[in-house]
């Protein structure tokens, strides 16, 4: 019997620790205004009442000046559990509350806050029905049987107006399921944040986080959202937000003629739809605008494959299902529509897409409650980049992936490309497909009018006419022309340009400025620094630059500043401002096998030194097909940086990452 009695009293401390770890759960939702947890015991824990208390918790107040607080006692029976709770059964229960409540209430008084505590008492019993009702009457102020507010009087020593008050902060949650209930109820809690099923090990490190709280070295210490979300692995806001948009701010843009037409089909599209255009027509610019544009009480995100080229980058994919998946749903999630969606290694990409559009359905259904005709709207951008890095590295991309899904009830996807890259994302026939031009000639004068007020009708017009409509020409031009209209023209030539033959226009003054200071052979340093800008990926430190290109520093700080508008250059690191640059020059520069053989060998020393040059490794082996050096690179600590841990651990798993898209059947076909 004495042996049953301990397992009973096991049971109910495996049932307090299940209960709670459910509600450090809580913490996660990016909307709850729960701030801490502490198991046995409080913060205060010098007032009286502590014995009585399990654990409290701490919420952020609409009263900014104070914070509510919630006391609780837990209660298990493994054999009494059908049996009801009476006012006898809680009496120490009741006493140890009210204890705490008039301390609270002292403290209260002498720093002159607002008292906002409650008292809730959990059990997997059901308490006495009149019981509960007769607390809540008290505390309503309604009258009461004179037996029940005698005891209540006794125990808490309180009368009238003070009894009142107490009894309005105390709450049942009774009927609870037992401790196996509670497990149960974790593990599905649990997989509600993933992108898959809970296994084992996962509900057993919550649980474990609220046991070791009640350890003697922990008993008063705090439970944060921070600890909570240690034990899914997640150590920065970056693991939650793994992708976030840096778009320039947009400060002046025209509203183009056809945005009121792409928003209608938009609106009423009940599939997905591609808006594509020629390099630099504006699509990232219209993507924002019509977020702007939504019906009142909708949510529009634009998710952004390029980023300043920064999807290039080894360490910052964009192009991943759980990075672009995970950022854009948890985006969601912070406005409190949907559960978050906390990433796992082990997660495959059809989790990560079904999670996103179960999330994404239940946003769409509670944004609609509120206000019926609010829909979610998610624009990406640059999908086809994204398809080209996803190519380039053997993976795979979320974007042509999820122009196949059935699209929720309330929900829009948008893709936008260039118009020679759509099949890249492998549209089915049903996905509409809408063309973004260029500028007509009014908006071409609207733009020339952004920086020269005087501009005629005829200057617009030929405006038009030598940009050919195109935004990007028209931006380029209009930033390095010079100071008057007809510089602009003298410098866009008598036929016009295009955004390529503009590039190209640029490179070739940059070359010619560059030739009068240094020696006639200096043409191939030129192309050297190049090619540096169109193998590595943003943003390239400027002396890692100098270095794979074997010209002088200062040569190249000269030729980033001879180019202009195209490079941006900051933080002693260079990378292109937009993406018809990008193309250009990857297009134009693509390096041989050797030439990428030779930029790993004359990079290796410098990786101890730069994080960046230990992170790009991997992707420089992998396009030069040499997998020999891939492959023993990830399984060494060989091109480490030196005295940074947090960017050792990430490049180690940058490698493995890379190393595991080889073909391996071919590889080991190659060494037979």
């Amino acid at each position: 019997m004495e042996n049953k009695l301990v397992s009973y009293s096991r049971a109910g401390d495996v049932f307090h620790y299940r209960w709670a770890a459910r509600r450090c759960l809580r913490m996660i939702y990016p909307k709850s205004p729960l701030k801490c947890i502490v198991i046995e015991g409080s913060k205060e824990s010098k007032i009286s009442g502590e014995y009585v208390i399990d654990f409290s918790e701490y919420q952020n107040s609409n009263d900014t000046d104070n914070e509510k607080i919630t006391y609780f006692q837990l209660k298990h029976s493994t054999k009494r559990k059908n049996v009801v709770f009476n006012l006898s059964d809680l009496k120490t229960t009741i006493q140890g509350f009210s204890k705490r409540y008039l301390g609270i209430a002292n403290k209260g008084s002498k720093t002159r806050k607002k008292l906002n505590v409650n008292f809730l008492i959990v059990t997997n019993r059901p308490i006495n029905k009149v019981f509960k009702e007769g607390i809540q009457a008290i505390g309503n102020g309604k009258t009461v049987k004179k037996r029940l507010r005698d005891t209540l009087d006794k125990y808490t020593q309180f009368k009238g107006y003070q009894l009142k008050n107490f009894c309005k902060s105390i709450e049942f949650i009774d009927g609870e399921g037992d401790y196996n209930a509670q497990k149960h109820e974790l593990h599905f809690e649990i997989s509600q944040l993933l992108a898959d099923d809970a296994d084992n090990d996962q509900v057993d490190s919550i649980i474990a986080l609220v046991q070791d709280h009640v350890l003697p070295d922990k008993i008063g210490n705090e439970i944060t959202r921070e600890d909570i979300l240690r034990r899914f692995g997640v150590t920065s806001e970056r693991d939650l937000f793994p992708a976030p948009s840096e778009l320039n701010n947009l400060q002046y843009t025209i509203k183009r003629e056809q945005h009121s037409q792409l928003l209608d089909i938009v609106l009423k599209a009940s599939g997905s739809i591609i808006i594509h255009g020629c390099g630099g027509v504006g699509k990232s610019v219209v993507a924002h605008q019509l977020v702007q544009s939504l019906p009142f009480g909708s949510i529009g995100i634009v998710y952004d494959c390029f980023n300043d080229g920064e999807y290039r980058m080894p360490s910052r994919p964009r192009h991943r299902h759980c990075d672009a998946l995970v950022q854009i749903i948890n985006k969601i999630a912070s406005d409190g529509l949907c559960a978050p969606l906390i990433p796992r290694s082990s997660d495959l990409d059809d989790a990560f897409l079904r999670a996103f559009l179960t999330r994404l359905q239940a946003a769409a259904s509670i944004l609609r409650k509120v206000q019926k005709d609010a829909i979610i709207v998610i624009l990406i951008d640059a999908a086809d980049n994204a398809e080209m890095v996803a190519r380039e590295q053997n993976g795979l991309c979320f974007a042509n992936q999820l122009l196949r899904e059935e699209v929720p009830e309330g929900c829009k996807i948008v893709t936008l490309c260039r118009t020679e890259r759509i099949e890249l994302l492998k549209p089915s026939t049903s996905v509409r497909k809408v063309e973004l031009k260029c500028f007509s000639e009014s908006e071409s004068l609207a733009h020339l009018r952004k920086y020269y007020s005087d501009a005629t009708v005829d200057d617009g017009l030929e405006f038009h006419r030598l940009t050919d409509g195109s935004p990007r020409v028209q931006a380029n031009s209009t930033d390095m022309g010079g100071n008057t209209i007809s510089d602009i023209f003298t410098s866009l030539g008598p036929s016009g340009t295009t955004v390529d033959d503009q590039i190209s226009s640029q490179l070739k003054s940059a070359i010619s400025n560059v030739k009068e200071v240094f020696p006639p052979d200096f043409q191939n340093h030129v192309d050297a620094i190049c090619l540096g800008l169109a193998i590595l990926p943003p943003f390239i430190p400027i002396e890692v630059l100098s270095t794979a290109a074997e010209v002088d520093l200062e040569a190249v700080k000269s030729f980033v500043a001879d180019l202009g508008r195209p490079l941006w250059f900051s933080d002693n690191s260079v990378h292109f401002r937009d993406e018809p640059t990008e193309t250009w020059f990857r297009k134009n520069f693509s390096a041989s096998t050797q030439q990428l053989e030779s930029y790993v060998t004359r990079l290796k020393p410098l990786a101890s030194q730069f994080s960046y040059v230990a992170e790009v490794l991997p992707s420089l082996l992998l396009q030069s097909g040499d997998y020999d050096q891939l492959i023993s690179l990830a399984l060494s600590d060989d091109f480490l940086p030196v005295n940074n841990p947090i960017d050792e651990r990430n490049i180690r798993v940058c490698r493995l990452q890379f190393s595991g898209v080889v073909n391996f059947d071919v590889y080991f076909f190659d060494l037979i």
